[in-house]
């Protein structure tokens, strides 16, 4: 799959490329304005994330040519592509042993993979072929294809990772702990400022007021739309078709 070509100035950085990831975590450390990223790999990162609970920093995601030739990357690395990133895993804060993920990566179907160091892990979903490397020494594949015994990890130790995640989810919670929790998530949605990448359209629908805002003036953007919002929303915008 090719990657999607997409510009920080007219998205923005915040513009989410998946459910947790945005543009600017893939942006190049150039600071680059286009962006090369694979939804395919995004994917996977989000299936890597759910499985255990991880958080995932992205450390280098998308790279230009030249970029890549400045840090010594090689030469024909995925991160031109946009298919590839570079990532960091934590759990509870505590970062993730490397050799672990690039064990739960070969699983979750990863087609690049490779151990960088105890803390990072290189994975990218290349078009052709697969690749699995211990890239202290160099950029080639010379793991043998199978991270389970290149690190003599036992597939159960991966498999407990997913246990542990879910059995920490099932914990009971009240209906009150639920309300309270709730009431602060969309508290934090209703104060989240608008993303760029929507400025034209927001512009729009405040000049023919189809939206007004509160009694403070908060448009609330990053808010879910109830239905008797969304009524009142087609009900002005019926209205400023009929020239109302």
């Amino acid at each position: 799959m090719s990657a999607k070509i997409a510009y920080i100035s007219k998205l923005g950085a915040d513009y989410p490329v998946s459910n947790h990831f945005t543009l600017g975590e893939m942006r190049c450390k150039d600071g680059s304005d286009m962006v090369l990223y694979s939804t395919e790999l995004m994917q996977r990162l989000e299936e890597l994330r759910f499985y255990g609970g991880f958080t995932i920093m992205i450390n280098s995601g998308y790279r230009t040519d030249a970029y890549n030739r400045k840090i010594g990357g090689a030469s024909k690395s995925q991160h031109i592509e946009g298919t590839a990133a570079d990532i960091i895993v934590k759990k509870d804060g505590v970062t993730v042993d490397a050799k672990k993920i690039c064990c739960l990566c070969q699983t979750l179907g990863f087609k690049g993979i490779g151990y960088i160091s105890a803390n990072a892990t290189h994975v990218d979903m290349r078009a052709t072929g697969s690749y699995r490397g211990d890239e202290r020494s160099d950029h080639s594949s010379n793991v043998g294809n199978d991270f389970y015994s290149y690190f003599k990890i036992d597939p159960s130790v991966i498999e407990t990772m997913k246990i542990m995640a879910t059995e920490k989810e099932e914990d009971e919670m009240t209906q009150k702990q639920f309300d309270r929790l709730m009431e602060n998530y969309l508290a934090r949605l209703n104060a989240k400022k608008a993303s760029a990448w929507s400025k034209e359209e927001r512009a729009w629908a405040e000049a023919n007021k189809l939206i007004i805002g509160d009694a403070n003036g908060n448009k609330q953007y990053k808010a879910y739309c109830t239905r008797e919002q969304m009524v009142m929303l087609l009900y002005r915008l019926y209205k400023k078709i009929k020239g109302e």
